[in-house]
């Protein structure tokens, strides 16, 4: 089952799984996921079930809606992508891994065009020396209801983007901001008191 994460600011408000193939986003209390801020429309978009598809759709609203920054009246989801309606932001992604230990999720659709495949090599604690092929479009790493970060495999490469928790990931001792962050050859990253390193094969 699919769900959204609500943010503001970067931190996680909430958790939302989509349990309808329409489901509604707005300020008004009927809604699946009521926001209450003047800046968000009564009935402001909807998430739109199409088998295994997922969409969201604007319903006219006042300030518009945007997936990944580019405003939008339709379009399809892919797994990881951000919607933004006001200053909120609502990541859509699939249900992580049971949790307990280092999870990982692996999202299971058609695989990206891309020539060279990434891998995450795991430097500390108890999966060290673990290598984990980023062949998916989506791969979701870290502890659920920890911190979960999700590295989506792009025709223009690799992204991290900070998913759950209040601690953001850092890369090259860095934290990750709002904006997916690329990857690149031996980037260090850190995520739930784990040390990981990003490299490329083939």
């Amino acid at each position: 089952m699919a769900k959204l994460l609500l943010s503001l600011d970067g931190n996680v408000i909430k958790e939302y799984r989509i349990h309808r193939d329409v489901f509604a986003i707005g300020r008004r209390p009927n809604n699946d996921l009521q926001i209450e801020n003047l800046a968000v429309s009564g009935e402001h978009a909807r998430i739109v079930r199409e088998g295994d598809d997922y969409a969201v759709e604007d319903l006219g609203s006042t300030n518009g809606t945007v997936v990944n920054g580019a405003p939008v009246q339709r379009v399809a989801l892919n797994n990881g992508d951000e919607i933004g309606i006001g200053r909120y932001r609502l990541r859509f992604w699939c249900e992580p891994a049971s949790a307990g230990g280092y999870a990982e999720t692996l999202v299971l659709r058609e695989p990206a065009t891309s020539a060279r495949v990434g891998v995450i090599k795991v430097l500390t604690g108890g999966s060290s020396g673990r290598e984990i092929a980023l062949d998916k479009p989506v791969t979701s790493l870290g502890k659920p209801g920890v911190q979960v970060a999700t590295i989506a495999r792009r025709p223009q490469g690799y992204f991290l983007s900070h998913a759950e928790g209040t601690i953001r990931p850092r890369v090259n001792g860095s934290e990750v901001g709002a904006e997916p962050h690329p990857l690149n050859e031996e980037d260090l990253i850190e995520l739930v008191g784990v040390r990981l390193a990003f490299f490329f094969r083939g």
